[in-house]
């Protein structure tokens, strides 16, 4: 437990140390300009289109490595309307491990169905969502494959509109078992030249898992920088470079156990890092 605390309290120091902020996936919704507010509430009277591809070196989800030894590539796109968001995110991995001649692979399809709003006087954003993960099968088990190839989720995000922007997100499973995740963000963008921008951030996180192996305590934490450079007003890109590691001895343990599950080799720590190309519409 004290080296759960030791790591916690090192992760808030780098984390307050930076600047901060989050790099994630299905849940992610793009920003949209507030045109029509009353009552304290903001939202897009707008219909939005934003599309986004992740060119990355690896794929790491909660600590967690599914993939390895090969090039991913995440293409999402989310459709946005007065708050409401629907997004289609996808994992291909070029040369996937979990087969016999590592061949590519559209590995993991998500659905996130949200509603997202803002409290003015609070300086407070929230989003409501549903997540429906969908896996394909990959060795793992006894018998070479995973029992559940697909999942669901929903959660809860909190935001301020403040100096580092706190974010702090629950999510519980709902499907396969009972399990949530609770995680604390911050982050912060830097002016480093005319338009182009330094986002630095990152979070720590909890989990309570009691429906396989019971797992509760600190779990992961992840850094991350990227350097965003708009091409125009619709589209940018941006080269970002992220660490993953694990907040507590328990944690460890899982995270090498499901690399050795998959990949055959124990690793909890994961430096990974990509470009990433965004259409705004």
């Amino acid at each position: 437990m004290k080296k759960s605390i030791r790591a916690l309290s090192l992760s808030f120091l780098i984390i307050i140390g930076m600047g901060l902020g989050t790099y994630s996936r299905a849940q992610d919704v793009p920003a949209e300009a507030m045109k029509s507010c009353g009552g304290g509430k903001c939202i897009s009277e707008d219909l939005t289109a934003d599309l986004n591809v992740s060119l990355y070196s690896q794929y790491i989800w909660r600590g967690l490595e599914l993939s390895r030894d090969s090039f991913v590539i995440f293409p999402t796109m989310t459709i946005a309307y007065k708050g409401f968001a629907v997004n289609l995110w996808a994992d291909l991995d070029t040369r996937f491990a979990g087969t016999a001649n590592k061949e590519f692979k559209l590995q993991e399809t998500d659905v996130t169905v949200s509603y997202s709003n803002s409290y003015e006087p609070w300086k407070l954003n929230y989003t409501l969502g549903w997540i429906l993960y969908d896996y394909q099968p990959v060795s793992g088990n006894a018998d070479g494959t995973i029992t559940d190839t697909k999942n669901q989720e929903v959660f809860l995000t909190l935001g301020l509109n403040t100096l580092l922007k706190p974010t702090f997100s629950v999510y519980n499973e709902i499907e396969v078992g009972q399990a949530w995740y609770f995680n604390l963000a911050l982050s912060h963008s830097f002016a480093v030249y005319k338009d182009w921008s330094l986002d630095v951030g990152g979070w720590v996180s909890y989990l309570y898992d009691h429906s396989g192996a019971d797992f509760d305590n600190f779990h992961d934490g992840n850094i991350s920088a990227g350097l965003k450079i708009p091409i125009n007003s619709y589209l940018s890109i941006k080269p970002n470079i992220q660490y993953s590691f694990a907040l507590s001895s328990d944690a460890a343990q899982r995270i090498r156990d499901n690399s050795e599950a998959l990949f055959h080799h124990r690793q909890d720590n994961f430096v990974y890092g990509g470009i990433i190309i965004d259409l705004a519409i």
